[in-house]
């Protein structure tokens, strides 16, 4: 209703409410847009802010957190109170039954309603529990004020909920921004082929992030809702309270109940957990495991290169190594002779590869590649200048890189199976400790050759040492 037609009574109790609280006016302070507020409700309505503090209202927003006090709206707020007061006591005075205009003075249990002392004797209200109105006021009002108590329990609750939602944003960015570093880190380090993985990733946690961004906003929206409807029916209550008798007992079995309504209501947010739920990716290289999977053919080791002291399972997946020949084997161009070592049947001049060998906790091996022209008879030196590019491990605890001179590794985990990743037309020969899913170390190289995956189980020393080398499907690793 316009301003201009409304009752001049309501206009001044308006004016003289806080748009926070919605009650009448506690020490009044303006703030620069000139909106009052209770000095306490625009007090903690800026209590998280260190800056850009937002009007209620107009949701203009100020550097500074500048409080006037309003003494003038304060003595105006007193005089609203005090008219509110004489205008109920005069309503009171006027109160007369409908049917036989006679002072309303008694209350029917049953019906739960203002009567006079002609209702009582009445037909309607003959067999009726009735009690002097006054009694039944102050009972009223006892439990009106009993309803005041959980019902702003429930209210705090809403607020520090919605605000515990309001923030969780600013969480999910910060989460959102740390988790796709990483995504395009991790991608980086393997080489071209999983950009479009790592597309998709990206994708589907925007599409995460979006998700639950639309599941806080809907909570926010419902406490919203609950908190508007919790402030109406308190401010309602009180204003009951503040009535006299016959009007606070106006529809009172209404009030009653739909405050036990509001009691007895849960909140049915949608529940959003960002350590637990948020992006449950793979905890590394994420979609690796299936790109391995079409990366890695059926790897087996060749007899026939097969250094006389190295002994192969019947499956041609393992090797290791003995200190008596078991059998003369026949020789062959080639085979290794000096250098206990086997060679992959399948070699490789383009495209990417990748397989995993158990190294287990043995104290000696050598994995990598090697040209198809290496020298495999005599004494021979493994490095990238003769065609070896290779990771070993010595002395059980000495890694290294066979570059010239070697590359001293220091890993941070014994790693119980490698991997080994050949990208031919990128030059790159790159080696991954599974065991603890990090990188180890790659070479860089134009190759011009035919490679051929190499194994090396390294000499036995006593037990130390005896365990095979075993080619392994690429591990799940999620």
């Amino acid at each position: 209703m316009p301003m201009a037609t409304a009752n001049p009574l309501e206009n001044l109790q308006v004016e003289a409410s806080c748009s926070v609280c919605l009650e009448y006016l506690k020490d009044p302070v303006i703030i620069d847009c000139g909106h009052n507020f209770c000095r306490a409700c625009i007090t903690r309505w800026w209590e998280d802010l260190n800056r850009d503090f937002p009007c209620p209202v107009c949701r203009k927003t100020f550097r500074h957190r500048t409080l006037k006090p309003n003494r003038q709206l304060g003595n105006m707020v007193e005089i609203a109170k005090q008219l509110q007061i004489t205008t109920k006591r005069k309503a009171r005075d006027e109160s007369l039954c409908e049917k036989h205009n006679e002072v309303l003075n008694l209350f029917c249990r049953d019906d739960q309603e203002a009567i006079c002392l002609v209702c009582e004797i009445s037909h309607e209200h003959r067999s009726h529990t009735v009690v002097p109105l006054d009694d039944a006021s102050l009972e009223y009002k006892e439990k009106l004020q009993q309803c005041l108590e959980p019902l702003e329990r429930q209210l705090q609750y809403i607020a520090h909920c919605k605000s515990r939602e309001e923030k969780k944003p600013v969480e999910l960015k910060r989460k959102v921004e740390s988790r796709r570093q990483l995504i395009v880190s991790e991608f980086e380090e393997l080489h071209q082929f999983l950009e479009e993985e790592q597309l998709v990733l990206l994708r589907r946690l925007e599409e995460e992030e979006k998700e639950i961004l639309q599941k806080l906003k809907d909570n926010v929206a419902q406490l919203s809702e609950q908190r508007l409807s919790l402030n109406n029916l308190i401010a309602e209550i009180e204003e009951k309270c503040l009535q006299s008798g016959i009007e606070m007992l106006k529809d009172i079995k209404n009030t009653l109940e739909r405050c036990e309504m509001m009691q007895a209501l849960e909140l049915a947010m949608v529940p959003v957990e960002l350590e637990k739920n948020f992006c449950s990716f793979p905890r590394q290289y994420f979609a690796l495991r299936k790109v391995l999977r079409r990366l890695m053919g059926d790897l087996t080791l060749d007899p026939e290169t097969a250094h006389p002291n190295l002994v192969l399972s019947e499956d041609c997946k393992s090797v290791k190594f003995v200190d008596q020949r078991l059998r003369d084997l026949p020789d062959s161009p080639r085979r290794f002779t000096i250098y206990p070592c086997v060679l992959a049947t399948e070699g490789f001049t383009s495209g990417r590869h990748y397989w995993e060998v158990e190294v287990g906790e043995k104290t000696h091996w050598a994995l990598g590649v090697c040209n198809d022209s290496v020298s495999r008879k005599g004494e021979l030196t493994a490095l990238p200048e003769t065609g070896y590019w290779r990771v070993r491990l010595w002395n059980g605890d000495k890694y290294a890189a066979t570059t010239s001179p070697f590359t001293p590794l220091h890993l941070a985990v014994k790693p119980t199976r490698v991997g080994v990743f050949l990208d031919y037309e990128a030059g790159k020969l790159s080696f991954y400790n599974v065991t603890d899913r990090s990188h180890i170390f790659t070479f860089t190289e134009t190759f011009t050759e035919k490679l051929w995956p190499l194994f090396y189980p390294g000499i036995r020393a006593g037990r130390k040492n005896a365990a095979p080398l075993i080619i392994r499907p690429p591990t799940d690793w999620e």
